[in-house]
């Protein structure tokens, strides 16, 4: 029997079908696309929602008042508190003072708790207690008298060694030169302001001020110890190495930079707008006959120096960082960087153990393997950026080997600029080109007296009650500190 042929609606259903069905399969892989396309998006999204989480809680801690550099976790080996063995004790019990000023008996006749009576009393061991003075300001007149001088063709005035100031009439009435001092020691060296000066004043010395008077007193004492911090400026340029660092300033609403300029003796402090080599060039001379320490900044490549040393704990810090950021294959580089600046380092501290002989032995091995690891093939650009700047600076990097006078880092510049750090989280920097001028002459004559063991407040006395300016060597002249 013949097969019937499938009517015309059928052949049309069956068409249809086959299309649905070929719709349905391009669809179902459609779908499975975007399906594996909706999930790398989420994940991506996740990745980005966690950037932004990490970006924001960067930025609460940064606006964040209290302890802006706390660490979100505590270490799992945290070093023992206190000093390192080997050094001197600090701030420990003193022996009992010398010369007692007052000497009190305090007899036991009956029980402190109770109040009945005691049996075998016996003497016990001294208490020593140091105190301050109930405290009342010194009110002092000084009746001057005026004159001609015919020799010098010019009116002159009587002066008394305490005397800070020979105004009178309207301005007759001065701050001493001990309060003076001590205000600007608060100030530019503790870092507090002027209005908690004044207070601090009032509530505890009974002298009643105001914060605007102590800021004029201070920027007066800055313009007569201008010859010493000049002379500070003269012992920076005969130095035979210098460190040197900045950081950001304002005055007033501009920008501007803090300059420190610091060896084992001297601190010196410069407020500039602008952060070029001029800065440097301006404090050390054209041509700067010692070597200057300072971090990787360019601005410090067009100076002129005799040697240079380039900080290697910058160098470490930024390999390490780099080690933590790159991929298996990449991580070679910088961590042979930073052993190899970590052995530098520890080669320097053994040079008393080595012989010459030795020392310069490993002195070679160490800069023949920095010239080998400069010689990479490097394809990661992270790797050449660094391995880069190494070659720039291939002079600057082991002259503490050759000169054991010279600091390897420029540790010590930031250890000097943390003052100013304080002081300008406190203050936001200064309000006027005069402002500027007075806090880097008073801190830097604060910073270079606690260098050298004397106390700033006798030099600021020194300064206040001289009648001619003072000399630039007045710091040789002051007795230790205690």
């Amino acid at each position: 029997m013949a097969r019937r042929k499938p009517c015309p609606s059928c052949r049309r259903l069956a068409a249809e079908n086959r299309r649905l069905k070929a719709d349905l399969q391009h669809l179902a892989a459609k779908v499975t696309t975007l399906t594996a396309t909706v999930a790398a998006l989420r994940a991506e999204a996740n990745t980005l929602r966690a950037e932004v989480r990490t970006l924001r809680e960067e930025l609460r801690r940064a606006k964040r008042k209290a302890a802006p550099f706390a660490r979100e976790r505590p270490k799992t080996d945290p070093k023992p508190p206190g000093r390192k063995p080997g050094h001197a004790a600090s701030f420990r019990a003193t022996p009992p003072p010398e010369a007692v000023t007052e000497t009190f008996h305090v007899p036991l006749t009956r029980c402190p708790d109770c109040g009945g009576p005691v049996e075998r009393i016996q003497d016990n061991r001294p208490i020593f207690q140091t105190d301050l003075p109930p405290i009342k300001p010194i009110v002092r007149r000084f009746d001057t008298q005026r004159g001609w001088c015919p020799r010098c063709r010019k009116a002159v005035r009587s002066r008394h060694p305490e005397q800070t100031s020979t105004a009178a009439g309207a301005a007759c009435s001065h701050i001493g030169p001990r309060a003076i001092a001590l205000a600007a020691d608060l100030k530019h060296r503790l870092g507090v302001s002027f209005r908690k000066v004044a207070d601090l004043f009032d509530s505890a010395f009974g002298i009643r001020v105001t914060p605007g008077a102590l800021a004029q007193a201070c920027q007066r004492l800055a313009r007569r110890a201008e010859p010493v911090y000049r002379g500070l400026q003269a012992s920076i340029r005969a130095s035979p190495a210098v460190c040197a660092d900045e950081t950001g300033w304002r005055i007033g609403t501009k920008s501007a930079w803090l300059w420190d300029f610091v060896t084992r003796q001297t601190t010196l402090y410069v407020i500039r707008p602008s952060r070029g080599h001029e800065v440097v060039e301006e404090v050390l001379g054209k041509a700067f006959p010692g070597t200057l320490v300072s971090d990787g900044l360019s601005t410090y490549d067009a100076v002129r120096a005799a040697r240079r040393q380039l900080c290697l704990a910058h160098l470490i810090r930024r390999a390490s960082e780099l080690e933590k950021r790159q991929t298996r294959g990449a991580v070679r580089v910088p961590r042979q960087v930073a052993g190899l600046l970590r052995k530098a380092l520890d080669l320097s501290r053994r040079r008393q153990a080595m012989g010459p002989h030795g020392f310069a032995v490993a002195r070679g091995r160490i800069k023949a393997a920095l010239d080998r690891l400069l010689r990479y093939h490097l394809v990661n650009a992270e790797n050449e950026r660094l391995a880069a700047h190494l070659f720039k600076h291939r002079e600057h990097l082991f002259t503490f080997l050759d000169d054991e006078t010279v600091e390897p880092t420029n540790n010590l510049a930031e250890r000097q600029l943390r003052p100013a750090v304080i002081a300008r989280k406190l203050s936001a920097g200064n309000r006027t080109e005069r402002g500027a001028f007075t806090h880097a002459v008073l801190a830097s004559l604060a910073a270079t007296c606690r260098q050298r063991g004397k106390r700033f407040t006798d030099l600021a006395v020194s300064v206040l009650c001289a009648a001619a300016p003072p000399p630039p060597s007045s710091l040789l002249s002051l007795a230790p500190a205690a």
